[in-house]
């Protein structure tokens, strides 16, 4: 696989983000994890959104969450393969339906791994950042990103229906640190 990197979204990429939105458009496939690229013709405008996000002081709307947007760049050719969003804590609709994460990969880039590669670079910015689990959810039809989401240790939940997209989505949890979790899972005590 090629070196890859996520790094938050900058001017110097405006071209780069330009030529990703136009793709998803193109080939009318869903943007998740975007902070809502789709709407944004302007890259710098869509920049400055992301970065509201940043800041509890800064969030666009009263029901917004903190959240970092990243784009994952190959290094030998500067090109944004896709977008995966890490949102820091969970308000009612993510608890349900969205998760910690979100992510997409640019159609042209799409079956050639990137997808694990982000999510995993993405877990280890969740795990500094200090959290012990993530909620990471997919609809029930997209077989790809389920089998990401399973790669990356991803416990289903159940599935809960998504009326907005008439779709059900199934709900991961995937644990930041699993060792402790087996530690607590079994009585080691006895073995002393």
């Amino acid at each position: 696989m090629d070196n890859v990197m996520l790094i938050k979204p900058s001017a110097e990429y405006a071209d780069e983000i330009c030529a990703l939105r136009k793709e998803f458009l193109d080939s009318k496939t869903r943007l998740s994890g975007s902070s809502s690229l789709e709407r944004f013709e302007n890259p710098h405008e869509w920049i400055d959104y992301c970065r509201s996000y940043e800041n509890r002081a800064t969030l666009p709307t009263p029901e917004s969450v903190e959240a970092d947007e990243f784009m994952l760049v190959r290094q030998k050719d500067n090109k944004v393969l896709g977008l995966i969003n890490f949102r820091r804590y969970l308000n009612s609709f993510l608890e349900e339906f969205g998760g910690h994460i979100g992510y997409c990969v640019r159609p042209s880039e799409q079956c050639k791994g990137y997808a694990k590669k982000m999510l995993a670079l993405c877990l280890e910015k969740c795990r500094e950042y200090g959290l012990e689990k993530v909620l990471v959810t997919c609809r029930a039809d997209n077989e790809a990103s389920r089998r990401t989401i399973l790669g990356a240790g991803g416990v289903y939940e159940r599935t809960t229906w998504l009326e907005s997209e008439k779709s059900g989505m199934q709900r991961y949890w995937i644990s930041l640190n699993p060792l402790k979790d087996y530690y607590n899972s079994h009585n080691e005590d006895g073995r002393l």
